[in-house]
């Protein structure tokens, strides 16, 4: 077995300072955003996605578009409730959307374009883990089908019919997708492998993107929310790992909105994490450029 440090643990102190939830540097109700600058949340209707929601409320967005899964309806009317009074001018709009499914997500984009117009950021929060599997040959092949369908094909779904709309805006053309350090993993207590594998597709689809893209002004960042306590991580974390869900849900919402404030270009196709210390992440800008850092590699030597 190698000696050498575990991908996970690398990225989990990439700063020496790490936060659990916003600092003053990132509070979004202490950032502007441009006006108008429409935002579209896809996961939105309950935790790390209504907070997600409520940090670009805060920092002024024009528009926010807040979609969900039909049965998570009722949750959506209370954030898009709560966002309205954080910020009463802004626009809102609900929608319903199956992201493993090819028409749901053509005809919600399609929406999205006649009511608003343009588009200037997508952040895709809906993720599924299933139950935890340590080992290939236990679980159920199906758990496997349905973490890829929702973490793979409905981030694949969501950029093939939302890329065409961010092009089209002349602002910030930002496509976040929330991520996970769980990619990073490959064993341990909390290796899940559906959900690792589907995190780590997830990520390099974001590397594709960012390649395809970056030409014509598109940013594609992978986000790491931190450690929460959602609904889905009460329902499948292991008793060993509990102690360790201690971020604020808010944090993400904050790291995002930092993240959209100016056009980072610097960040396209990388994983990111919102718990670092954005100082020291931009501190950094010059080695994450030179050493094209915070992607996954192949390693063949120390020359390579």
């Amino acid at each position: 077995m190698t000696n050498r440090t575990k991908d996970v643990d690398r990225a989990g102190c990439f700063t020496k300072t790490l936060h659990s939830k916003p600092s003053s540097r990132i509070d979004p109700s202490k950032i502007k955003l441009p006006t108008p600058f429409n935002v579209c949340i896809v996961g939105a209707s309950r935790g790390i996605g209504a907070s997600i929601a409520y940090a670009y409320a805060q920092a002024g967005a024009g528009a926010l578009i807040l979609v969900a899964r039909s049965s998570s309806s009722g949750g959506l009317a209370e954030v898009e409730k709560r966002v309205k009074e954080l910020n009463p001018s802004s626009q809102t709009a609900t929608a319903l959307c199956d992201i493993t499914s090819s028409k749901s997500v053509s005809d919600l984009a399609k929406n999205v374009k006649n009511e608003f117009g343009k588009l200037d950021i997508l952040v895709l929060n809906s993720g599924y883990s299933g139950p935890v599997v340590l080992r290939v040959e236990d679980g159920d092949p199906k758990d496997f089908q349905d973490v890829f369908n929702v973490n793979v094909q409905g981030t694949y779904l969501i950029s093939h019919y939302f890329i065409p709309l961010l092009k089209e805006s002349n602002g910030a053309k930002m496509f976040i997708a929330v991520n996970s350090l769980a990619s990073c993993i490959i064993n341990g207590h909390i290796a899940n492998t559906a959900y690792c594998v589907s995190k780590f597709a997830q990520s390099r689809l974001i590397e594709f993107i960012s390649e395809q893209y970056g030409q014509e002004g598109v940013v594609a960042v992978a986000v790491h929310p931190g450690a929460v306590a959602t609904e889905m991580a009460n329902l499948t974390t292991p008793d060993s790992f509990r102690p360790y869900l201690t971020d604020d849900p808010g944090l993400c919402g904050a790291f995002c909105v930092w993240l959209s404030q100016e056009k980072r270009m610097w960040l396209s196709g990388r994983l990111v994490s919102a718990t670092w210390d954005i100082d020291e992440l931009l501190g950094r800008k010059k080695n994450i450029e030179e050493g094209d850092l915070l992607k996954f590699g192949f390693r063949v030597g120390l020359n390579s």
